[in-house]
This record gives C-alpha cells, structure tokens and sequence, in this order.
C-alpha cells in the first residue's frame, strides 16, 4: 500500500515501520497500577515490544485479583506479576515475537523469568512483580525512560 511509517498497534503490541519525521518512534509503557505510562521506550523500524499484564483481563473476587494468564502447571492464574514487557530487535518475526515471548516469561515468575527469557534469546525485559517492584535488564535499562522520578529497580545481567 506504499506505506512506509506507521506504529502498529495491536492492544499490548506495537510494531515500528520507517520513522516518524527522520526520529526513532517513542511508544510509552502502561504502568500496571496507575493511569498513564510507567516509562517510553524509542523503537527504531522494525522493532516490536510487547507486554503481558494482569490489568486489562482480570477479575477479583474477595479482594483478590484473577489475571487471564494461566500458569500451566497448576491451572491457576499466575498472580505473582503485574506486567511483563519485551522488546524485539528488529526481524521478519519480531511482531508476533513481542507478542508470544512477554506471557511465558510472565507465568514463569519470580524465581524462573530470566531463566525463560534466556531460553527465547529474549534480552530486553522489564517486570512488575506483584508488590510493585521493577526487575529490568540491563540492556533494556539502557532503552527506557521512566516518567517522572526513576523508581527502585533492580538490574539483572
């Protein structure tokens, strides 16, 4: 169709193509609690980032929320994250990689998501575990740009 640069949003997914004016396009990252972005990421053409979060599908009985991703092991709802991003250099397969890598490195949890990520060759990761705590890369660390005061984070390699 001749177009040549557009973000492509799909709920959760975005997907860079060309530039906007000659600059790298600058997409925000919801934060999970909170209306409005926790962070921006800039995407250069053909990038993609994805992010699985419990905030959007969910439903709570009793004070207690229930996300729509489901931890296959047990069949329960994975209750221990709140949000997962990724972000996928760019490739022919990078949209529908930023898509399936955020939600098996969400389930994964506290003790196993950069083992999964590592597993996917999945570098560029930033999550929100339950109390609000932010684990990120450091090579996404590098990437985004926290809105307002930078919060606590802990790095990992």
């Amino acid at each position: 169709m001749g177009i040549r640069n557009a973000l492509i949003n799909i709920g959760g997914n975005v997907m860079a193509l060309g530039s906007k004016e000659g600059r790298k396009w600058r997409v925000g990252i919801q934060h999970p609690r909170q209306a409005g972005p926790l962070a921006t990421v800039a995407l250069d053409d053909g990038e993609a980032i994805g992010t699985s979060g419990d905030y959007q599908r969910f439903f709570e009985v009793d004070g207690k929320r229930y996300p729509h991703l489901l931890d296959p092991r047990t069949g329960y709802p994975a209750d221990h994250t709140q949000a997962v991003t990724v972000l996928i250099p760019a490739g022919p397969k990078a949209g529908t990689l930023s898509d399936a890598a955020s939600k098996p490195i969400f389930i994964a949890g506290p003790d196993a998501w950069r083992e999964a990520a590592r597993k996917m060759q999945i570098g560029l990761v930033l999550r929100v575990d339950r109390s609000n705590q932010i684990f990120v890369t450091e090579a996404m660390r590098q990437l985004i740009e926290f809105i307002g005061q930078a919060p606590a984070l802990t790095v990992v390699p």
